[in-house]
Parts: structure tokens; sequence; C-alpha cells
């Protein structure tokens, strides 16, 4: 590979759901900004993914051993990283919709949708609120600038469900199984301790 052909957008690959898509979304814009490249925020259903595609049924949270470990992980990691987190629980957090609305607001504007994102993840990880209706959702995005009519549910919902579904087979077709996942030069980084590693793969001499 060129120099030159370095040139090519971030893709982050995230389902609201995720601690660990939510520090990433916190530090993804920096990073972009360090490698002079742009992000593309990609939502995908990641149960879904779970389910059809690894065939796993249970929420990482409830597997036996893993579950204690990654709770007691997400805290420590947002301590050592200084990210606020103070979550709603996770079993009352449907990130179906936060993300179907995610899909109108970005084919409307990517700054916004970029906006509204960092919105839906603090509000759920670190405000204690999930936004599961569609009216909680649409207020984040009105919050971020957003005009009312782009989020109109009845207008735009069958629309919205069809961008997502699209989505997550998207982001399964380039080989994303997990949340966060980074794509940059065609190369895959799967967690939010691997985005150091991302900027070295980045930065490597051809």
């Amino acid at each position: 590979m060129t120099a030159d052909a370095r040139t090519g957008d971030l893709d982050f690959f995230f389902d609201f759901v995720s601690p660990y898509g939510y520090f990433a979304s916190e530090r993804v814009l920096a990073l972009a900004a360090q490698l002079q490249r742009r992000v593309r925020w990609r939502p995908f259903h990641m149960r879904a993914v779970m389910k059809e595609h690894l065939g796993v049924t249970q929420a990482m949270s409830d597997v036996p051993l893993k579950g204690a470990y990654v709770r007691r992980d997400v805290r420590r990691t947002a301590d050592f990283c200084g990210i606020p987190y103070a979550p709603a629980a996770t079993a009352g957090f449907s990130s179906v919709t936060a993300a179907r609305v995610f899909c109108l607001v970005q084919a409307h504007d990517a700054g916004q949708a970029a906006a509204y994102a960092q919105a839906v993840f603090r509000s759920h990880h670190a405000q204690g609120v999930s936004p599961n209706s569609w009216a909680q959702c649409a207020a984040l995005a009105q919050a971020v600038g957003v005009p009312v009519d782009v989020v109109d549910e009845g207008a735009h919902g069958a629309l919205a469900r069809e961008r997502f579904r699209l989505a997550t087979e998207e982001a399964v077709a380039a080989g994303v199984w997990g949340t966060p996942t980074l794509r940059i030069d065609g190369e895959l980084f799967w967690g939010f301790d691997r985005m150091d590693f991302l900027v070295a793969w980045a930065q490597r001499t051809p």
C-alpha cells in the first residue's frame, strides 16, 4: 500500500448498548483528527449478529464468569480513562430505536448524526436514562439541531427500519462481529483497547 492510498475514512461500527462502544465514541473523533481522517459512524444490531452469526443468545453481562468480569472491567476502564460512567440498566435498553433514528439523521447530516450518537451514548451510559422510545430519541436528535420532520416516525419509520437492517448486513459483510469495531485502510480492529493499535497500523511505514 502506498502512502497516497491512505486517505480513506475511518469506519466506526457500533451498537449503542455497548459500554466499550460508548468509551470508543468518546475517543474516536480525536483519534481520527490525529490521523487526518474522517469518521464514518456505522450502526449495526449487535444482538442480531450474536444470535444469527455467532450462535450466542445471552447478553455478555449474563454469561457465567465473563459477565462478572465485564461488569468490573467497564467501571475500572471508565475510571482509568476519566470517562463519566453511570449507566442505566443494560437489560432495560433496546438500542434498535436509537439506531434507526440515527440512520435518518445520518442521511440528513453526517455531523448532526455524530452529535446525536454521542448524545444517545451519554444518555444511557453516563446519565442513567435509556432512550428507548422514538419520542426520546427524536428529542435527543432535535437537541443537536436536527429538524423535527427528519425524525418523524409516522413519515419515516419504515425507511429507518430498512436502513438499519441494511446497515447491519453491511457490517457483517465487512467482517464485523463485535462492538466497537474500527476499520482503516481495510484493516479491522475490535475493541476499545485496540484503538492505539489502529493508530500504529495507520502510521506504519509503507
